[in-house]
């Protein structure tokens, strides 16, 4: 049986406006970790357009077909993915999604972290090691003390601030430097982000929007927040999350080009930043470092929170966080980590569990006893084809070997239980 935590704010409690800001709080993120330079220098600007289209697309494919299932027959009390992994896995099927749970919180910390380093660099003239280890007991001390609703109270401010800063930057560096500038300073250093005749563009954004679309439905965040929203809301606060998140791309595309105009990538992984670097000192360039530590903090909360529900106990939970920032602080010491690469990697993860989420969330089949087989096959297949040759290739690889498979043995299953 999973832990019934005490709970400041309810479960099923929250209305449409509420649970779209902390869906978004939760990925508003997607565009600013895309753009770096090589994602840039490949696709151009499309790249970090696909990507937030991705995200948006995935909320409104998750809000349908949780419309079409019978999820809002049930007041939902807790995560329903967690709901449904203890209904309907057993054996190695369970073992194996249990690790994959736990596996997707290394990404999501591996790219925060990646970002608190750069800030660092920017601001502060500290190692990183130092850096991440104050920033990781800070998280600890966060999250002993901090209750759900302020929590959920955090995110709100997030968002609210995050959009006056959207709406207003754009603005501001347009009137006063003029628009037809900024664009020309992107023709004059790097017309290629207006090339947009790349022959894999279109393969980049189905790949992309398939493994999105299996990063939210496996997402433990996402499941966490929706169970909070009222269960004839959430449909609704998926669509409007969705269509959100889809126009909030023209504001993060200008931006971008607000930060490139005046001349090279500079030495940021994370292109956003070069915007902090190269803006002029005041207001903007506070409200945006304050922004930024808000995106990070609120999304790892609220990962230690959904995390937190997986355990029956405390003890192996902070066992489980301990772990986690140790392989998390040797990655950082022994490997050059890019955000590309590290969503590149768990992409394979995300886009060969797409088929086997579909099936275990939304239909009243079994699941076959060798489909936790399957995924490894799949995605240890698609590796080795986007090592040998392309990550898209390997990508696809890996999805059209779990699609296959993954539906011969459904059929299979099918006919040996029949339903009654």
């Amino acid at each position: 049986m999973l832990k019934k935590i005490p709970l400041l704010v309810p479960f099923a409690s929250l209305s449409t406006a509420a649970g779209v800001i902390i869906l978004l709080a939760r990925w508003i993120h997607g565009n600013l970790l895309l753009s770096s330079p090589s994602a840039l220098i490949s696709f151009g600007f499309m790249a970090g357009i696909c990507y937030t289209l991705a995200t948006a697309i995935s909320f409104i494919v998750l809000g349908s077909l949780l419309n079409k299932s019978d999820y809002t027959q049930h007041q939902h009390t807790q995560s329903f993915l967690l709901f449904t992994i203890q209904q309907k896995l057993s054996g190695m099927n369970l073992k194996v999604i249990r690790l994959f749970y736990l596996l997707t919180g290394i990404e999501l910390w591996l790219i925060q972290l990646i970002s608190i380093s750069v800030l660092s660099e920017i601001m502060l003239n500290i190692p990183v090691p130092i850096t991440l280890f104050l920033f990781l007991i800070i998280m600890l001390l966060l999250d002993r003390i901090m209750s759900v609703k302020s929590i959920l109270w955090l995110e709100i401010l997030f968002i609210i601030a995050l959009f006056s800063l959207l709406i207003f930057i754009p603005i501001y560096y347009f009137v006063q430097n003029g628009a037809s500038t900024v664009y020309e300073g992107i023709r004059l250093y790097h017309p290629y982000l207006f090339y947009f005749k790349n022959s894999e563009i279109l393969l980049f954004f189905v790949i992309i929007q398939l493994a999105v679309l299996g990063q939210v439905l496996f997402d433990k965040s996402t499941w966490y927040l929706i169970a909070f929203i009222k269960p004839k809301k959430v449909r609704r606060s998926l669509l409007s999350s969705g269509v959100i998140l889809a126009l909030l791309t023209l504001s993060f595309t200008a931006i971008l080009m607000i930060a490139l105009y005046g001349g090279s990538f500079g030495q940021f992984q994370v292109l956003i930043f070069t915007f902090l670097y190269e803006v002029q000192p005041g207001f903007l360039t506070f409200a945006f470092l304050v922004i930024v530590l808000l995106a990070v903090v609120t999304t790892l909360l609220v990962d230690m929170r959904a995390t937190k529900r997986f355990f029956v106990k405390k003890r192996p939970y902070y066992f489980y966080l301990i772990c986690l920032m140790v392989i998390i602080l040797i990655f950082f010491l022994s490997i050059d980590l890019t955000i590309l690469g590290v969503i590149y990697s768990f992409a394979f993860l995300h886009i060969s569990m797409l088929p086997f989420m579909l099936i275990l969330l939304f239909t009243n089949r079994s699941i076959h006893q060798h489909s936790w087989l399957v995924l490894l096959l799949s995605m240890i297949i698609g590796l080795g084809v986007g090592l040998n040759f392309n990550m898209l290739y390997g990508l696809a690889a890996s999805f059209m070997i779990s699609c296959i498979y993954q539906l011969m043995l459904q059929t299979e299953t099918k006919e040996k239980k029949p339903e009654h």
